[in-house]
């Protein structure tokens, strides 16, 4: 029989020498690499859950800004609506105050004056209409038109009104376009006060051609109108036409 140790007892000595010389066994190295991997995906983890979170509050605080953004957009916008619906008032206001005279024929409108058409004449000698007239392509919506009848060999004019109380007339006198017939035409018109003493020179106008008439009715208390016509050609008189006073107007 052999004196040579036994196998067993040389498998041990192998493996102290292997722990003797510093090497662990090949299950301990296994163990420690896994340990390795769990903290090196730990800090991987970590790592990404810290960039998600900076990621999200910097989406957060851009998200902040532009509703921040907004606001004041918005802010900007109510102001400069309500700046332009003021202005748009202050407009319209304006507006009404300069605004013309109302164009509804035989309508006071103008603040301490009337137009003639909405007054009854106290003299009616030459078929006295109110209503809306054009020329020279202009509409004059309040306005009286009577015959040229001359003074028919009487002292009345052909139309008078009341203006006591009042210190100023202005009309457009002149001849409608639709009239027929006035193409050689010239009318006279005069302005006299309840005496008969004349206002102003005579006023000719022609088809086309109006007159701009403004007056100091100071201390006039029947302002009379008397008209005629003319033939500019032969110079004899052509009465039976007629004559519009476009937006007779007495004030102050």
């Amino acid at each position: 029989m052999s004196n040579s140790p036994s196998a067993p007892h040389q498998a041990g000595e192998r493996e102290g020498q292997k722990m003797a010389s510093g090497q662990r066994p090949r299950k301990g190295r296994s163990k420690s690499r896994f340990r390795s991997w769990v903290t090196w995906l730990s800090g991987i983890l970590a790592s990404l859950a810290t960039i998600v979170a900076a990621v999200a509050s910097l989406f957060a605080a851009h998200q902040t800004s532009r509703v921040d953004q907004l606001t004041i957009i918005v802010n900007q916008q109510r102001q400069q609506l309500r700046a332009s619906a003021a202005s748009a008032a202050k407009a319209a206001a304006a507006a009404r105050s300069n605004a013309t005279p109302s164009s509804s024929s035989g309508g006071a409108a103008l603040t301490g004056g009337t137009y003639l058409s909405a007054l009854q004449p106290t003299v009616d000698n030459a078929d006295l209409g109110t209503r809306a007239q054009t020329m020279s392509a202009t509409a004059y919506p309040n306005s009286i038109t009577f015959g040229c009848e001359g003074t028919a060999g009487t002292d009345q004019p052909d139309e008078a009104f009341d203006v006591a109380g009042h210190t100023s007339f202005s009309a457009v006198v002149g001849i409608p376009d639709n009239t027929q017939n006035a193409t050689s035409l010239n009318e006279t018109v005069t302005f006299a006060n309840q005496t008969g003493t004349q206002l102003m020179k005579p006023v000719v106008v022609s088809l086309g051609s109006p007159a701009t008439v403004q007056l100091n009715i100071s201390g006039v208390t029947q302002l009379e109108m008397t008209c005629s016509g003319t033939d500019p050609q032969t110079q004899q008189q052509d009465d039976g036409n007629v004559v519009t006073l476009g937006n007779a107007y007495i004030s102050g």
